[in-house]
């Protein structure tokens, strides 16, 4: 089987497995949003999202160095031994500052939560190493079945604690994933490409972290661009802010776990296996077929927010209602640049990657503090949204610029999807107004908004975006046929 198809049989079963555990994981959070108030809920993403940054500081992406380099079996353990004992040493680090740290945080709750998600933490660096290396294997249906699995483990153990235990579930559900991902990665990877005795060489380390420092710069300001963002919103109003703002946030960011992020999972082992010169067109293609699928949920979700909202929600969670609809529109633009940023790892030309996560801090962060002390919590979002788009630009004018990427292609590719979604958003926003006027149930309402969307994204899309819809379909029909082939 070639690479692409392998690739696209990849993405397929990767988004079939993901789009189901995480409608299960919906379902478990509007469930927990009845158990935890929005004040808990903050104060516990605040402990997350401290050790998940402390995390990233010290997270070099040697993952990515097996991938690209194809390295041995003693390099890949160097590299595991490396990547838990600095871990193990960070997160001690943060338990001792938590309580501080709450007080700098306006948080102070905090502290109670952060030895659970730490060894969560911990449990991930544990599978990192065997999970990467079946990546580099393309061995995209294992990945998605063990992640399945682990998000299954964290929805069922926070609903089933919730009851009794309040906020302290999500810190349950956090440790049940990766217990259950650790065990089944260890058991699943290779075991001759990386259970070896570890013999520390100094030139392996030096070349790991030499490889890995610009992408660990990268995983930073992903973290501040993605996290940080909340600890502001908890500075300038309060943790209740904060935890409706963090969850509108999840949910605006659905139809990129569900879908952009398994398509991105597939692109850097894919691209490191091709001809360079067949990378810029497969880089220019993955892009649109991305947009295509991804742009209509993100605006789509943004159009029936008020009616999500207003149905699973009670009262105290009211205020998300037009976070939602800014954040969902938002998270659009962020898909766009991962075929770049896949590309330029690929080529090993890892300082792309670094300095555009590094922009996206800087412009999504000010712009959030910025928007948000001007115009209160809505604005804030609107700030993020504009932060991505400004982001989403620059990305690719560089990578058309220094890898060789065709810039105009690319942009032409990512920005058709989004014709569709215009008049899809105001057939959704004129329907719901409209039933409203009606008095028509809330349940139903929503269930005509989604059915009209699709109908109307699907029609405007065959018209103003057939190439791009054919080949969808095409890889579609395949990939239904090697099924069947191989059955």
């Amino acid at each position: 089987m070639s690479i692409a198809r392998q690739a696209a049989h990849g993405v397929a079963w990767n988004m079939a497995l993901g789009v189901s555990t995480r409608v299960l994981q919906l379902v478990g959070t509007l469930i927990l949003t009845r158990f935890i108030a929005p004040d808990d809920y903050g104060s516990v993403l605040t402990a997350s999202i401290s050790v998940i940054t402390v995390g990233a500081f010290t997270s070099f992406s040697f993952g990515q160095y097996l991938i690209a380099k194809r390295a041995s079996a003693d390099v890949a353990m160097q590299a595991m031994v490396v990547y838990v004992g600095i871990g193990v040493i960070a997160q001690g680090v943060l338990y001792a500052l938590r309580d501080p740290l709450g007080a700098v945080f306006d948080a102070p709750d905090m502290g109670k939560y952060v030895l659970g998600f730490a060894i969560a933490q911990l449990l991930d660096r544990v599978r990192y190493v065997p999970e990467r290396l079946i990546m580099r294997s393309l061995r995209f249906r294992a990945l998605a079945t063990i992640n399945g699995l682990g998000e299954i483990a964290y929805t069922v153990a926070a609903v089933g604690t919730a009851h009794a235990w309040g906020a302290y579930a999500l810190m349950v559900g956090a440790l049940a994933r990766s217990t259950v991902t650790a065990i089944l990665f260890l058991y699943a990877a290779p075991r001759a490409e990386w259970l070896v005795r570890p013999r520390l060489r100094a030139a392996d380390v030096r070349d790991l972290f030499a490889y890995g420092i610009p992408l660990m710069i990268a995983i930073v300001t992903d973290r501040a661009a993605t996290r940080w963002d909340n600890l502001i919103m908890s500075k300038l109003f309060n943790p209740g802010v904060m935890g409706r703002y963090n969850l509108a946030y999840s949910l605006a960011e659905m139809p990129i776990i569900n879908v952009a992020e398994h398509i991105g999972e597939v692109l850097m082992p894919s691209f490191s296996r091709m001809e360079p010169e067949l990378r810029p067109r497969a880089a220019v293609r993955a892009a649109a077929l991305m947009g295509l699928v991804v742009s209509p949920l993100g605006v789509g979700l943004g159009a029936i927010a008020p009616t999500v909202v207003a149905t699973f929600f009670d009262p105290r969670w009211a205020m998300m209602a037009p976070m939602l609809t800014i954040l969902s529109i938002m998270t659009v633009f962020r898909p766009m640049i991962w075929s770049v940023l896949s590309f330029a790892q690929a080529a090993q030309n890892t300082r792309i990657v670094m300095i555009s996560s590094f922009v996206r801090a800087i412009v999504v962060l000010a712009l959030v503090a910025v928007c948000g002390a001007a115009g209160g919590p809505n604005w804030a979002c609107v700030g993020a949204g504009i932060g991505y788009a400004l982001h989403a630009t620059l990305t690719i004018v560089i990578g058309g610029h220094t890898i060789g990427l065709p810039a105009v292609a690319y942009v032409r590719a990512v920005a058709r999807p989004l014709l569709p979604c215009i008049p899809m958003y105001f057939a959704v926003v004129a329907l719901q107004h409209g039933l409203a006027v009606a008095g028509a149930p809330r349940v139903v309402s929503l269930a005509a908004q989604v059915l009209a969307g699709a109908a109307v994204y699907v029609a405007a899309a065959f018209v103003l975006v057939r190439p791009s819809v054919d080949e969808l379909l095409r890889i579609g029909r395949e990939a239904i046929r090697s099924r069947r082939a191989h059955a």
